[in-house]
């Protein structure tokens, strides 16, 4: 089999001897890595390949796509090489539960293990999560969005298979206030925890003005009525519809803008589109690149006028060879004007006779994308039809004819 020459992605080399690897050898090993996981930011694939005497590789590193470790090990070999395999599947020997709820009200996501590093996303309350890897007090995740990060052990409660399972049969809601505490239910009045929209948490019992809740690690509190709905209710009934969302997103107008948020506390550009239609059903990519990736195309190279409104908007620039480089994101309300987040959630209009137009949302728009008729896929999915958040079953069951 050959595979097409492609930039080096994920190699490193660490000789131990004289014996250097092939170049084509190097270049397919990039090739089949790039396959599997054409974006770092929703997979892994580390190869670490040594070369040892007698045509002979030592492979290290590691994967969380079984079938990435088998084309290359079935590559190498029809290549007549004795390979000796270390390469680890994740999750690996670290971690005893591959499941995961985040049991505080906003998790932040961390490019590495570590406080100081760079916050790439945000997780709420009752989200369920793939737990990859164990490091020093920090789990390795993966969001129902597909995305990678390192989350602190202590924001998310860790389930097993079962545990999981009993979770996504049990009886739920979800907030839909935009923020809001959970409060105690002893007799002394106090706060549990605070929540915000798009959170889930598990119903011990309805009363006529409130629910009784239980938090993923066990903690209970009462939260009222009118700011949850029933999650299958919710599910089986809500849809991205334009007017709602577009009152949804005014209503954050002045939120500040936070890098690498995703909740109604504070936000960035494709978290903010992504919360709006997290809340009417469908769960989008998380970054504005890849949000670009799916939907349909809305043609807006000779006017902005054929864009409708919930249509989000993709900003950016030109790189040298000629392709779009998508920076920013915002969603289409109508009469010329979208939403964003950009310093705060604001308005901004596409047009130059209006007081709040903006030349520079004009001089970088690189395309347009309607969420709507689309086939569910990762990266725009139903959240009724994923099976991290209802079983297998209610999942294959909810899909569209």
């Amino acid at each position: 089999m050959r595979y097409s020459l492609i930039p080096v992605f994920l190699l490193l080399l660490a000789g131990c001897s004289t014996h250097e690897i092939p170049l084509q050898i190097k270049n397919d090993t990039d090739s089949i890595a790039f396959k599997w996981v054409p974006d770092k930011r929703e997979g892994i694939c580390l190869f670490d390949i040594s070369s040892l005497p007698g045509k002979k590789l030592l492979i290290n590193g590691e994967t969380d796509i079984p079938e990435a470790k088998h084309e290359l090990l079935k590559y190498l070999e029809d290549a007549g090489y004795e390979v000796l395999d270390s390469l680890r599947i994740l999750p690996d020997e670290s971690v005893t539960r591959s499941w995961g709820l985040v049991s505080v009200s906003v998790c932040n996501i961390k490019s590495r293990p570590s406080f100081s590093s760079e916050q790439v996303s945000q997780a709420l309350m009752g989200t369920p999560v793939r737990i990859l890897k164990s490091e020093g007090g920090w789990l390795l995740i993966r969001t129902p969005d597909n995305y990678l990060g390192w989350v602190s052990e202590s924001g998310i409660s860790e389930k097993d298979d079962a545990e999981m399972k009993s979770w996504t049969e049990s009886e739920r809601v979800i907030y839909t206030k935009k923020a809001g505490d959970i409060l105690s239910i002893t007799g002394q009045a106090g706060i549990i925890t605070d929540v915000t929209a798009g959170s889930l948490l598990e119903i011990s019992r309805k009363d006529k003005n409130y629910y009784t809740v239980r938090l993923p690690d066990g903690r209970t509190g009462i939260i009222n009525r009118g700011d949850a709905a029933d999650f299958d209710e919710w599910c089986s009934s809500v849809k991205p519809d334009a007017g709602r969302m577009i009152r949804f997103a005014k209503s954050m107008t002045g939120y500040p803008y936070m890098w690498g948020g995703t909740s109604t506390k504070a936000i960035d550009c494709s978290g903010f589109v992504k919360t709006i239609y997290f809340m009417s059903g469908i769960i989008l990519a998380r970054d504005a690149s890849q949000q670009y990736l799916y939907g349909e195309p809305v043609d807006i190279s000779v006017s902005p006028g054929t864009l409708l409104p919930g249509d989000l908007v993709f900003f950016g620039h030109l790189r040298d060879d000629g392709s779009k480089r998508i920076t920013h994101v915002g969603m289409y309300i109508g009469d010329t004007e979208l939403i964003h987040s950009s310093g705060m959630v604001r308005i901004n209009s596409l047009d130059s006779t209006r007081a709040n137009f903006s030349s520079y949302l004009v001089q970088t728009m690189m395309g347009a994308r309607r969420i709507s008729g689309f086939a569910s896929r990762r990266g725009l999915q139903p959240v009724n039809e994923h099976p991290w958040y209802c079983n297998q079953q209610q999942a294959t069951s909810n899909k569209q004819p």
